[in-house]
């Protein structure tokens, strides 16, 4: 999935949240995701995991761990989401500044008063299940079949790429 279209999505479920609760975004987000066929899911799945790894960085982890967040792998990603679902405006002012995350002070943006959105971490898997056919791979086996294929042609790449050098 292109970084435009998963954005487009995040946007999207901002919008459509019902209430001031940051955890009906994640309601609205598994709305959208049910409309998507399995390749944009696992698209979105792995754009969400490519963005969180962005953000891997010792300023932003000391951040996380000033909020309280940065104490424990599922504390921090469940921070990472949170920070991704505030949208790419919050996220790139983030990625370039994680003091950024400091001044946020509008209620709208907590998760019950918290900056943390530990569904993000099983909402694709949630869609996918909600729209395989009988027969599907699990989600699991799904996504693991499509990073192998993924690599095997990066793989693939890398040797033509090797070949036409010594070739030369």
């Amino acid at each position: 999935m292109e970084t435009e279209e998963f954005w487009k999505h995040i946007e999207a479920s901002n919008q459509q949240k019902n209430s001031v609760d940051k955890n009906d975004q994640g309601d609205a987000l598994l709305e959208i995701l049910n409309q998507l066929d399995k390749d944009k899911i696992l698209g979105f799945h792995l754009k969400l995991t490519e963005l969180r790894k962005e953000l891997d960085t010792p300023f932003f982890n000391d951040i996380a761990f000033m909020m309280k967040y940065g104490d424990n792998k599922t504390a921090l990603s469940g921070f990472k989401n949170w920070v991704v679902a505030l949208g790419e405006k919050h996220y790139e002012k983030t990625k370039k500044s994680p003091t950024h995350l400091l001044t946020l002070d509008d209620p709208k943006l907590f998760v019950v008063g918290r900056a943390y959105l530990n569904e993000l971490d099983y909402i694709t898997k949630v869609a996918y299940e909600d729209i395989k056919k009988e027969g599907d791979l699990d989600w699991y086996a799904f996504e693991q079949k499509h990073r192998r294929l993924a690599q095997i042609k990066k793989n693939q790449q890398r040797d033509k790429d090797q070949n036409q050098e010594l070739e030369r």
